[in-house]
């Protein structure tokens, strides 16, 4: 069987997959955006990567995202307006390269993509190992980027690999892209996206290496950053005080606990409503206070409160860009009534700025892809579930331009990521390795 000589493959050069993975951790790929003066680059671990692939005889592209060409993509999500003075995206390429099919006329494409950024480890002393360092104690690997997404990304690397060395080649074309700038914005897999649509390339379906743990992700919701800023008035803290009507002070953290507890009733409604729950997540969608700062004495009430908040949106809250501005409005609308409620509020309202909208996507459960998925996940580890993810992936953008269903899929646990002490079961990574190889050869021909 022509599956059974790749496991074995697999099998047999685990060692060698758990060393590339363990080389590109090493490599210290943090997104510029979060290396401050550490000089650490993803462009490190994309030359690891481009060497690897020259030696399998593959066509091979590498490219800088180039925001002029993207222009039109302005103000949509991947394009990161408001950093451009920020980022620079020379010397900073994205990887695609194309494993031509024996008959591509006969066989479906497939394409492996993932991200080789990772975010910063700046707790390195509360780790147990250093960050990038990939140690390994009794098969759990620990590192930055070993479950977000490393281990996906190499992996497919490795699938790839496996079916070259073997000379098992599908019908179907096979493309792989190793993607920048997923941790600041998702500028790179739109630059991907981009590239595949100007140059007509139609490719069937796709897996994207975001940790599930090894289940099946169907659907990433789209997430919306705030900062609504409460306005009070200052005073001394520790003296008799007018009523703010008199010219009184009025505490900004006081109405900013108001305002947070009604957002605690606002989460009660919506985990009872249909169109904030879906089948496949496992938490309704939320609006999730993340950072408060207000005061600027301890002597003094505070003037200002600002609250930073994230709003969790599902793909049948979206529209054709799988952004939700009725939600926005949904959200805007009620801080407007319960501000109603208070005196203060009602003649100070509070200040709602939108920082950052993340689109969504959604594969149906009954696509092709997710049947041969589902069989050949199970074939390998006896066991694997339909879910979605509840956190933000790219998968949105390579829908929406060039038009690929993706499904998320890889190892280790996504609340482990961004985490301090990452780590992820080296088992897993071998058997998401093989499990990529079995759908190729099953979904290709």
């Amino acid at each position: 069987m022509k599956w059974q000589v790749i496991h074995d493959y697999i099998e047999e050069h685990k060692e060698d997959l758990i060393g590339l993975l363990q080389e590109c951790i090493r490599a210290r790929p943090v997104n510029p955006l979060y290396a401050g003066d550490h000089g650490y680059n993803e462009a490190a671990c994309e030359e690891i990567l481009m060497s690897r692939l020259e030696k399998l005889g593959v066509e091979l592209y590498a490219f800088d995202v180039d925001l002029e060409e993207l222009e039109p993509y302005r103000g949509k999500p991947g394009f990161i307006t408001g950093y451009t003075d920020e980022i620079d995206f020379r010397d900073r390429p994205n990887l695609v390269a194309k494993l031509p099919g024996t008959a591509p006329e006969e066989g479906r494409s497939i394409l492996l993509i993932g991200h080789c950024d990772v975010v910063a480890a700046d707790d390195i002393e509360q780790w147990k190992y250093h960050p990038f360092e990939a140690e390994i104690e009794d098969g759990v690997l620990y590192g930055r980027g070993c479950v977000d997404e490393l281990g996906g990304l190499i992996s497919q690397l490795i699938a790839m690999e496996a079916i070259v060395k073997t000379n098992q080649r599908p019908k179907g074309d096979i493309w792989f892209s190793s993607v920048v700038c997923e941790e600041s914005g998702g500028t790179g897999v739109l630059a991907v996206a981009h590239w595949f649509k100007k140059r007509g390339i139609q490719i069937d379906a796709g897996i994207m290496g975001e940790p599930t743990d090894l289940d099946i992700s169907l659907l990433c919701r789209n997430i919306q950053w705030g900062d609504m800023t409460v306005y009070g008035r200052t005073g001394h803290l520790e003296e008799w005080q007018p009523h703010w009507s008199q010219g009184g002070p009025v505490d900004a953290i006081e109405k900013a606990r108001y305002l947070m507890d009604q957002i605690d009733r606002l989460n009660q409604e919506w985990e009872k409503r249909p169109d904030k729950n879906h089948p496949l997540e496992k938490l309704p969608c939320q609006v999730k206070v993340a950072m408060i700062s207000g005061g600027h004495h301890r002597s003094s009430y505070p003037a200002v409160c600002e609250i930073s908040y994230n709003i969790q949106v599902l793909p049948q809250e979206t529209d054709e860009f799988g952004l939700g501005p009725g939600v926005m409005k949904e959200f805007e609308d009620f801080i407007h009534r319960v501000s109603q409620a208070d005196p203060w509020l009602r003649e100070n309202p509070p200040e709602i700025k939108w920082v950052c909208e993340a689109d969504c996507s959604e594969v149906p459960a009954d696509h092709p892809f997710v049947e041969v998925f589902e069989r050949n996940a199970k074939a390998v580890r006896g066991e694997s579930r339909l879910m979605g993810s509840g956190f933000h992936t790219d998968t949105g953008w390579l829908m929406r331009v060039p038009g690929i269903p993706v499904i998320n899929y890889g190892p280790g646990n996504p609340a482990l990521a961004h985490s301090t002490n990452e780590r992820c079961r080296v088992e897993d990574v071998v058997t998401c390795c093989k499990t990529v190889a079995r759908v190729i050869m099953d979904w290709c021909g």
